[in-house]
């Protein structure tokens, strides 16, 4: 999906977990059920929030030896978690 950065800036900080999510990514790749665990958040919350962060390509996923997908931040994922940061730290 292709849009302007302050649009999926927007986007993102509409939604806590999608925000949460993606602050979490830029560190290190998760897998949902990791994700779900650090956030106290239910799988199904998460596993919706990274398909929509995948949507706008901010995360990829790569499959493990197990059946657990790990999402990874992609570069667009990278500037907009900065964006974000820079923007609330004002």
């Amino acid at each position: 999906m292709a849009a302007s950065t302050p649009v999926v800036m927007t986007y993102v900080q509409g939604s806590t977990v999608r925000s949460k999510l993606l602050q979490r990514l830029a560190s290190r790749p998760h897998t949902p059920t990791e994700l779900a665990i650090i956030e106290s958040k239910h799988i199904s919350h998460v596993s919706r929030a990274l398909i929509e962060l995948k949507d706008y390509g901010l995360v990829s996923t790569s499959v493990s030896g197990s059946r657990e997908h790990y999402y990874r931040i992609t570069s667009q994922g990278y500037a907009i978690a900065a964006a974000i940061s820079m923007r609330s730290s004002r």
